[in-house]
């Protein structure tokens, strides 16, 4: 594959026809009246010198010199294809381009259940999953462009949507975790092994083994009786890093474990108090530990965590995360203000390998696509080290999407300056007119500001019709939880009048236009399995709409007396986080 081509036509610009490329010691471009020259020790290097070559031509500028030379050994990204949606291989392909033009050299495909292992037929049934063949073509253009790509799978817990069926109950400790122990477990796990080692180039596999919750405590303490946590997780990886060599393949593994499991009330998973005792340390097979954290905002954080990671004498991999599983949008803010403590820590001490992880929790309602503005934030701590800057970062990113630090401000003003964690934004689109759950102490007033404001700043800018979708149904909820209850509890019966002829329409129309926006983004980059899902909250959500007008209509004509939905007081109580859609709609199990 032409680099220059490539670059050229994914950020639509002419390069110079004289480009001479050449072997360089990290990234290298020059350009003046003879021409340009671009140099690499990698493929994705020079892919990351064209893209440097493409923007500064189009910032009108003909005589410029820049070297870089990358501070991790490894720069990865992990996309989820298990919470949801499954991207197309061709729109893989093309997130691969991006990667390899910001300077990535790795990339993970994290696959629960979304791969087809022919022994076990229910392993991603009607989810998706992709083929071997998928795989491989996947591998084959990666490696075409300098990039490895790391089979990412789960070897223990977050098996749920395989272990839902009860023909694989005999290897289920619990509906989340496999049998530690039952041979009949590892013939599962081998024969996963042993597909994906079909699959790829690469020597190295992800085994997962991340919140096994209930570890040894479902059909394993049925079985075996009580024992310790730690002697059941270690016996198991054991067996599970013989079966990875036994394919030539070297296994990483998620570090929490090592951290949560010696520690009996868990706060979160990598507190800072918490010291993993010698006796785990030693018992740990070959494994890479892989440490990951996307919450915090001290630097101080992230610098003991990997101090404490550097006692496993391995290399330290660390995990970061673009905000994309909290809702339609991704937290660009949140998202720099956790990764640029954990950046600077990770160059301080020396850590080898970043992993931007790109989550899709809770349905995958973020497409992936809209990560790749914050690309830029990995890539040019990578090539810049500690002298990165918010501008350098923003500027690369406007070059390579359109983003800017102003529209991404604005994006992400959806989650209404909360942590990220509290999910605000989605919460408020996603619940209900009548049967207000948002009890949370969640500031409506102040989203509605922000969500406001931020129209006015996405309007500016093209290419946001869906980005205005979204905000302005959030804003229509919240619209609803300011006025309707209080408005129905004084009797503005005038009020209603013209909220049920005049507003309700406007905002079911709304959402009309925003499950449309979404369905078309989704098409676009998903197989089709996953959207069914989300399809559910929209129709429930459009349908509670008009259930409302039909219920305000029958007041104002006195076929009711009151509505009923409107008669309680409304509780207020903390914040919650990681609530999902669910928690806030109205569908109730009994």
């Amino acid at each position: 594959m032409s680099i220059k081509k490539m670059i050229s036509e994914l950020f639509d610009i002419k390069l110079p026809e004289a480009v001479s490329e050449v072997d360089s010691d990290g990234v290298y471009v020059s350009c003046n009246e003879k021409g340009a020259v671009v140099g690499g020790a990698t493929i994705p290097q020079k892919a990351r010198a064209y893209s440097l070559l493409a923007k500064n031509i189009r910032e009108g500028k003909s005589t410029f010199e820049i070297s870089e030379k990358p501070h991790f050994e490894t720069l990865g990204a992990m996309i989820d294809m298990s919470r949801g949606g499954v991207m197309k291989v061709e729109s893989v392909k093309k997130y691969i381009k991006y990667l390899a033009a910001h300077g990535y050299n790795m990339l993970m495909l994290y696959t629960e259940d979304t791969y087809e292992v022919k022994e076990y037929p229910y392993l991603g049934y009607q989810r998706g999953r992709y083929t071997v063949g998928e795989l491989r073509e996947i591998d084959d253009f990666a490696f075409s462009l300098g990039i490895e790509v790391i089979p990412c799978i789960q070897t223990l817990g977050h098996m749920e949507q395989f272990l839902r069926y009860s023909v694989n109950d005999p290897i289920a400790d619990n509906a989340r975790v496999l049998l530690v122990g039952e041979e009949k477990t590892y013939e599962f796990i081998e024969a996963c092994i042993k597909t994906v080692r079909s699959a790829f180039r690469t020597k190295r596999i992800h085994i997962g083994c991340d919140e096994t919750v209930g570890l040894g405590l479902g059909q394993y303490l049925v079985k075996n009786g009580m024992r310790d946590r730690f002697e059941i997780f270690s016996e198991h990886l054991g067996r599970v890093c013989e079966l990875c060599r036994k394919y030539d393949f070297h296994p990483m593994m998620w570090s929490d474990m090592y951290f949560s499991i010696v520690e009996k009330s868990k706060e979160e998973d990598y507190m800072p108090h918490v010291i993993v005792p010698q006796y785990a340390i030693d018992a740990m097979p070959d494994a890479d530990m892989v440490f990951w954290d996307y919450y915090h905002t001290n630097n101080e954080f992230y610098k003991i965590n990997i101090e404490k990671h550097k006692n496993f004498n391995r290399p330290v991999v660390f995990g970061g995360g673009i905000w994309t599983w909290d809702g339609f949008v991704p937290n660009y803010d949140h998202t720099y203000n956790t990764m640029k403590p954990a950046l600077e820590e990770c160059l301080r001490g020396g850590v080898p390998e970043v992993v931007v992880t790109i989550w899709s929790n809770d349905g995958c309602e973020t497409s992936h696509m809209l990560a790749i503005p914050s690309l830029s934030l990995f890539s040019e701590y990578c090539y810049k080290g500690e002298t990165c800057t918010e501008d350098d970062i923003w500027s690369f990113s406007n070059f390579a999407t359109g983003m800017t630090e102003e529209l991404s401000h604005a994006i992400s003003d959806f989650f209404f300056r909360e942590d990220g964690a509290i999910r605000a934004g989605k919460h408020v689109l996603w619940s209900d007119p009548l049967i207000n759950l948002l009890c949370f102490d969640i500031n409506i007033e102040g989203g509605k500001k922000y969500l406001t404001d931020a129209i006015e700043v996405c309007k500016k800018y093209e290419n946001t019709g869906y980005i205005l979708a979204v905000l302005r149904a959030c804003l229509d909820k919240c619209d609803i939880h300011l006025n309707l209850r209080n408005k129905y509890k004084a009797g503005d019966r005038a009020w209603l009048s013209d909220f049920v002829k005049r507003r309700l329409p406007e905002i079911i129309a709304d959402f009309e236009k925003l499950h449309t926006l979404h369905r078309e983004m989704w098409y676009r980059d998903y197989k089709v399995y996953g959207f069914e899902n989300i399809m559910c909250r929209y129709g429930a959500a459009i349908e509670r709409l008009r259930h409302t007008e039909r219920v305000i209509n029958d007041y104002l004509s006195g076929v009711i007396s009151e509505i009923e939905e409107l008669e309680p007081e409304l509780i207020r109580g903390q914040k919650c986080k990681w609530l999902g859609a669910n928690d806030f709609m109205y569908i109730h199990t009994m």
